[in-house]
């Protein structure tokens, strides 16, 4: 890629992940944005699009705050060396925030697309399943 100045080989991006998803298990908002291009886009599974790390540390502080209690789990990742990005499953189980099962453990299960730059994440938009589970029953979100 033309754009990259620092290519990560397969093995290099394996352990970005590693790291950066370690960061979001000890929810440590600073070590995740460490990993994050100063003008990242993410775009939320509820479809809503943050522009640059300055505003994503904005926007994500107050749900870390409120959301302490949360675990990602890899569940598969492809890495394409070549085009420096990495889509993985995943599976986060946290307090459920859906009305009348707070407190409640939750499981939502989704996919992350994320491209690289320079080693760090570019863009990253997440996909979420429209059924979570709370206490073994599968709740459908409403569209």
């Amino acid at each position: 890629m033309s754009d990259c100045i620092n290519v990560l080989d397969k093995a290099n991006i394996a352990a970005f992940v590693e790291e950066w998803m370690a960061a979001w298990n000890r929810h440590d908002l600073e070590g995740v944005l460490h990993g994050m291009s100063d003008d990242v886009v993410f775009e939320h599974w509820t479809g809503r699009v943050v522009r640059g790390k300055s505003l994503l540390a904005r926007v994500w502080q107050p749900w870390f705050a409120a959301h302490g209690d949360f675990r990602f789990e890899i569940k598969s990742l492809c890495i394409d060396q070549a085009e420096q990005t990495f889509n993985f499953e995943w599976r986060l189980e946290w307090p459920s925030p859906e009305s009348g099962h707070g407190g409640q453990r939750e499981v939502r299960e989704g996919v992350d697309l994320i491209q690289l730059r320079d080693g760090k994440v570019l863009s990253k938009r997440s996909y979420i399943k429209t059924a979570l589970n709370i206490g073994n029953r599968s709740i459908f979100l409403k569209a």
